[in-house]
């Protein structure tokens, strides 16, 4: 999951960029080898093929996640406000690859982060979902093109401007809807679960439950004013709970718990067998590392995935997240090769899609040629994305709600392969500002 307003996001890259530096001052007492020590620096590999230089480069980038490093050509929003306590890294190209960890999987045991640790993968989740609605759309169960309300009535109704949301807006955010992550009332689900509210983060929701919640946050400031299918210049805006109405639509069709249909139609054809789809409090079992809220490492509470549920309920490893983004950005998901452009055309005239190789997809991002998606949950942040015509994939990611969001732009430019943060958030800027005074 993601928390994002329409205008926010135009110049989300912007911001993070121009904080870098206080982020830096505040975080430069606590790092991870602060209470671990300095072997807490050293990465693990699982595997390192690439050559010297290239691993050199990608070293700096994870490290980079941990610890406070002043360095103009790394990305500020690496370390966000508080430097994570451990980061995996991985980049496969067809010359070798690039596999490690740096850090602790828990600051108070310091029990070393292995590469191959699973993690929760917050909006990843989306691409799973989106994957089943193409390929039910391929067998001809429904269309992108189809009104929600005419398999959501009851849903749809709670949002009157909603009425004549179709699917394919919910698959790219354009229908307008609220997010309930993105509310500025205090006392909703989103701004008390970031705050590390104990309660709100282990609170079990249903689907219908959290479509209710979101419906009455439309009115909120910070949520979206257009209706689906306007083309201004911001008429986008990420939400969650779209995604959750996208499951509910996968039940009816199928008959099958979402879930289920995930398993069954993208997770075992592909072999993604350390990839779950987790219906309530992760346990023991999963094996994850401990999730950090920032502050100087304030362990999150356990969340409840049912917060997420088709938005954002998975955890995966990042072999598996590799193997998921290579397969759908390949079309080897589906059998028509027009399912594929479709979920690659832009999905909106918003300011970041003026960009060339920086675009909104269905339901990911084009990120200077690397498409894929981010995830975040309470205590965790990852990135996912697959070059189709470089064949390189990265997936980055952080045990902490504050580091590493922007892990393949960063591991990109290491390569040479991206923009600079600073580069990019130039662009954005500049055409943020131009859409600005166009709409005027």
């Amino acid at each position: 999951m993601h928390r994002r307003t329409a205008v926010l996001t135009a110049c989300l890259l912007v911001a993070l960029g121009s904080t870098g530096a206080v982020a830096q001052d505040e975080a430069a007492a606590v790092t991870v080898d602060t209470l671990c020590g300095e072997a807490a620096l050293e990465p693990m590999t699982a595997e390192v093929t690439l050559d010297a230089e290239q691993a050199t480069a990608l070293d700096r980038v994870l490290r980079a996640a941990v610890t406070v490093v002043e360095d103009p050509d790394l990305l500020a929003n690496l370390q966000g406000v508080q430097p994570a306590p451990g980061a995996v890294l991985s980049v496969e190209t067809p010359d070798g690859r690039y596999f490690r960890s740096i850090g602790v999987a828990d600051v108070e045991s310091c029990t070393p982060l292995e590469p191959t640790a699973p993690f929760a993968i917050g909006s990843h989740t989306k691409m799973f979902v989106a994957a089943v609605i193409y390929q039910l759309q391929e067998e001809g169960l429904l269309s992108t093109s189809d009104l929600v309300r005419d398999y959501l009535p009851d849903e749809i109704a709670l949002f009157p401007r909603q009425a004549d949301a179709t699917i394919g807006h919910l698959l790219t955010h354009t229908s307008g809807l609220p997010d309930w992550e993105s509310s500025e009332n205090p006392e909703a689900l989103g701004p008390r679960i970031y705050s590390g509210d104990a309660e709100a983060l282990s609170m079990a929701v249903t689907p219908g439950e959290l479509i209710a919640m979101t419906a009455e946050l439309k009115d909120d400031e910070g949520q979206p004013t257009f209706s689906p299918g306007d083309q201004g210049p911001f008429d986008w805006s990420y939400a969650n709970i779209g995604f959750n109405m996208l499951g509910l639509i996968i039940e009816q069709v199928t008959g099958q718990p979402w879930d289920e249909a995930v398993e069954e139609r993208v997770l075992e054809p592909l072999g993604m067998e350390d990839t779950v789809l987790v219906e309530g409090v992760a346990g023991p079992e999963l094996g994850l590392p401990s999730g950090y809220l920032g502050a100087p490492f304030a362990e999150a509470a356990d969340w409840n995935y049912s917060q997420g549920g088709a938005a954002g309920n998975g955890v995966s490893t990042v072999d598996d997240m590799a193997t998921f983004v290579q397969a759908y950005y390949s079309g080897e998901l589906f059998d028509d090769p027009q399912t594929l452009e479709a979920a690659l055309k832009p999905a909106a005239p918003w300011a970041l899609r003026f960009i060339d190789g920086f675009q909104y997809l269905s339901p990911g991002f084009d990120k200077h040629g690397f498409k894929g998606h981010g995830g975040g949950t309470p205590g965790f942040l990852s990135d996912a994305a697959y070059n189709p015509d470089l064949d390189i994939t990265i997936v980055a990611w952080v045990n902490s709600e504050e580091g590493m969001s922007e892990g393949v732009i960063a591991a990109g430019n290491a390569l040479g392969l991206t923009p600079s943060m600073d580069d990019t958030g130039e662009l954005i800027a500049q055409k943020a500002a131009e859409a600005f005074e166009a709409a005027e």
